[in-house]
């Protein structure tokens, strides 16, 4: 909530325009930034695609973002969260590189997945709506 209350406290300093095809891919990005989250706790075939489905989330979620938010304060935030998660990838990678992809589910797994990525993908922007700038704006 900290993060919150700073972003829409910092003063707006423009420093590029966002594309206008940004709103629409942002709305993709963010689907996948949820299904790469949920897809490390996932019983299906998607567990088994990546190595660390979290991260990447998070870096989705952050260029997501930053394709509709051209200003100084988006930079710090959703920039900084993002180069964070690349580097713990590298980290992660440079101490242990060697990774025993987990073995594939069932496709039931995935369908699971893709039912609560999308009641959270609602739920998330109905919030986002309402404590922001609304995501369908």
């Amino acid at each position: 909530m900290l993060i919150v209350l700073g972003y829409r406290a910092m003063y707006y300093i423009p420093l590029w325009t966002a594309p206008s095809w940004g709103v629409g891919v942002n709305k993709l990005l963010m689907f996948l930034a949820i299904a790469l989250f949920g897809a490390g706790s996932s019983k299906g075939r998607a567990r088994s695609l990546f190595r660390h489905p979290m991260l990447l989330g998070l870096t989705t979620w952050a260029i997501a973002h930053l394709l509709v938010n051209g200003d100084l304060t988006s930079l710090i935030l959703f920039g900084g969260l993002g180069l964070w998660a690349i580097a713990t990838i590298l980290i992660i990678n440079r101490a242990e590189p060697a990774w025993t992809r987990p073995e594939a589910g069932p496709i039931l797994g995935d369908i699971k997945l893709f039912v609560i990525t999308t009641v959270l993908y609602v739920v998330i922007t109905l919030i986002h709506g309402w404590i922001g700038p609304s995501p369908f704006a």
